[in-house]
């Protein structure tokens, strides 16, 4: 295979799979891992993509990108699904819970209401949950699930995330003592936990010091992305839900900061 058609190819698998590793790769082509290198190398020089520690990933957005929500919730749908399936294994028979903006959290929700019917088709009890949530989708996915009792949050809507955030939100979130604090997030790295929107972070950050536990959704894309505004530091976080475990150098971050990661 000629290096221009190896590298369209590599191309295309950060792009379908959101995340390739060099040793994976010099197996697949039946290359050398500086091979490899070289091939990231030139692809990272061309804009095709990002090299991260072991590998390479799709092109970061810039800090303040924030894609809209049907966009970014058909984005590595599966991954998501599977990611709120495994969230469900944090439930208890009866707690209070607080369910963030966004789409994997979205994901959450419908889990929940799916499970919460499941177990009365089958004839078992469902689950007792108070939901405090700010997030429309989740409000929609869990409207009239058995078992489920919602508390909506005011504040301003912001249709990108279909939540509500800003003073009013926070105000309502703090005279709130949740069993689990739920949240998704842009970025993570061995730094914490940021989004694009100063009034989005300050929400979800109060969120955070809401949750006795507090559990973040993430797909690996998010592995390694920054954006503008920090809203949790590593140790603030009791578990991570992911599709994917880390690579080698957030994963020491994690495990030092005593974060459970949580795979399907």
């Amino acid at each position: 295979m000629f290096a221009e058609e190896r590298q369209r190819r590599i191309a295309e698998l950060v792009s379908e799979a959101g995340r390739v590793n060099v040793t994976d790769l010099a197996a697949d082509f039946d290359i050398t891992t500086e091979t490899v290198r070289r091939d990231l190398a030139a692809l990272e020089k061309a804009g095709a993509l990002q090299r991260v520690h072991g590998g390479a990933v799709p092109c970061r957005p810039h800090s303040l990108e924030e894609p809209a929500f049907d966009d970014r919730e058909i984005h590595n749908l599966d991954e998501k699904t599977a990611i709120a399936r495994s969230a469900l294994s944090l439930l208890e028979e009866t707690m209070s819970i607080s369910v963030d903006g966004g789409t994997t959290c979205a994901a959450f929700a419908r889990a929940i209401a799916d499970e919460a019917h499941g177990r009365l088709v089958a004839g078992q009890a469902p689950r007792q949950l108070r939901v405090i949530t700010n997030s429309l989708s989740a409000i929609d996915s869990l409207a009239g699930a058995p078992g489920v009792d919602i508390f909506v949050l005011p504040g301003r809507f912001r249709p990108v995330t279909r939540a509500m955030v800003g003073p009013q939100t926070i105000t309502a979130i703090e005279g709130h003592r949740v069993d689990l604090a739920v949240l998704g997030t842009n970025g993570l790295t061995g730094d914490g936990v940021s989004t694009p929107d100063h009034d989005e972070a300050a929400t979800k950050s109060a969120f955070v010091h809401s949750g006795r536990r507090v559990a973040v959704l993430a797909d690996s894309a998010k592995f390694d992305a920054i954006s503008l505004v920090r809203f949790a530091e590593l140790d603030q976080i009791d578990v991570l839900i992911t599709d994917d475990a880390p690579e080698e150098s957030l994963s020491a971050d994690l495990e030092t900061a005593e974060v459970e990661v949580v795979t399907p």
